[in-house]
């Protein structure tokens, strides 16, 4: 190497952000919100169900899933778990 030559600079690289389980709830808006027909009586009175039945759970990683913030937090991509995004 002579003294023309130029080094490139130094970059630090982050390291990625580690894979993080969440939980998701995907179902119709009306059922999230508690309004589902399931969760009440024919008189409006509470079924003690907690969750109707149109609901499904689902564990996805927070780190590579796309949320949108609005009265409610929305998952528009939710990348399964365990997370497969990293190793691609």
């Amino acid at each position: 190497m002579t003294d023309t030559d130029e080094l490139a600079p130094l970059i630090a690289l982050d390291p990625p952000a580690p894979c993080i389980p969440t939980t998701v709830y995907r179902g119709p808006v009306d059922c999230l919100d508690g309004d589902c027909h399931e969760l009440f009586t024919e008189d409006g009175e509470p079924t003690g169900i907690t969750r109707c039945s149109h609901v499904s759970e689902e564990q996805v990683c927070e780190e590579h899933s796309e949320f949108e913030a609005s009265e409610w937090e929305y998952c528009t991509h939710a990348e399964p778990w365990p997370c497969q995004a990293a190793a691609r």
